[in-house]
């Protein structure tokens, strides 16, 4: 296994180099932007408490393949003022994290949402997105909801079928076309028959979940990137190249074949907010 990580490290990085920051001109609001090709420029990606599991369980080395930035924060919400958790605390906006980061990330990776309402669902979309084009930002990846669900937000704002309503708007603004840089990653469909991936409430990472979402988003970003996959599919298969998109029918991950969950874990512990990366492009703690 640890062969394998390390091989397929070395691999990408002979294909690709180390990531680097973006150096082109600041976009403005009216400009028109396209879908874009293979690069090698940094991914923000901002969650609510649905995926702090990620660094919770020690998982964030499993994001492979892009540099990258994650902020993970319970009670987040996209717009409005976030939620107060049962701790008192109470996270910067998905729209605060955009203007704390600044004008040097490509890629936009939107997996919050848990938190807010479906009454101003279109006019958010349309903020983040104007807000994230004057950034210089060429690409918003935004993640679908978990539908089958019991969770309901602090104020029973978010509850699912809020998320039904809010993933058919979503899949409304992409079909339109108004934003060429907005791409789906149907996150709902992907995780909707793996119960074991979460709490009970659906939302929340637990068990293999951390790395299944770590995993599934580095195959959407290399797929849309057009990159070779970070990892195979199972150990000691081939690498896919360039990586399928695991929203059409990507073959089943050995989760367990290439991830060590459940051993010791000296990056894993409890947060309510948490910035940070993975390793990538150095090899995972575990390799």
């Amino acid at each position: 296994m640890r062969r394998l990580l390390l091989a397929a490290t070395a691999a990408l990085l002979a294909l690709t180099g180390v990531a680097a920051a973006a150096t082109g001109s600041t976009a403005t609001v009216s400009d028109t932007a396209e879908r874009v090709g293979p690069i090698e420029q940094p991914v923000l990606l901002v969650s609510d408490s649905a995926w702090l599991g990620i660094k919770t369980y020690g998982a964030k080395d499993a994001l492979m393949g892009v540099d990258h930035v994650m902020d993970l924060a319970s009670c987040r919400r996209r717009v409005v003022g976030s939620c107060r958790n049962y701790d008192g605390h109470v996270p910067i906006t998905l729209k605060a994290e955009l203007e704390a980061h600044g004008g040097h990330f490509h890629t936009l990776v939107v997996a919050t949402g848990y938190n807010d309402s479906d009454h101003n669902f279109r006019s958010d979309v349309d903020t983040i997105i104007r807000r994230a084009r004057s950034l210089g930002y060429e690409r918003v990846v935004w993640l679908t909801l978990r539908e089958n669900v019991s969770y309901s937000s602090p104020g029973s704002l978010g509850f699912a079928q809020v998320f039904r309503n809010n993933n058919a708007a979503l899949r409304d603004i992409v079909d339109a076309g108004t934003y060429p840089e907005l791409v789906i990653a149907d996150w709902a469909t992907y995780s909707r028959d793996t119960p074991a991936w979460f709490a009970s409430d659906g939302i929340h990472l637990r068990g293999d979940g951390p790395w299944a979402a770590a995993d599934y988003i580095s195959r959407k970003l290399a797929h849309l990137d057009g990159r070779t996959c970070p990892l195979p599919p199972m150990p000691d298969g081939p690498m896919p190249d360039p990586c399928p998109d695991p929203d059409d029918g990507f073959p089943a991950v050995d989760l367990a074949g290439l991830y060590p969950i459940g051993d010791p874990n000296p990056t894993a512990g409890f947060h309510m907010e948490w910035e940070g990366s993975g390793a990538w492009p150095a090899a995972p703690w575990w390799a």
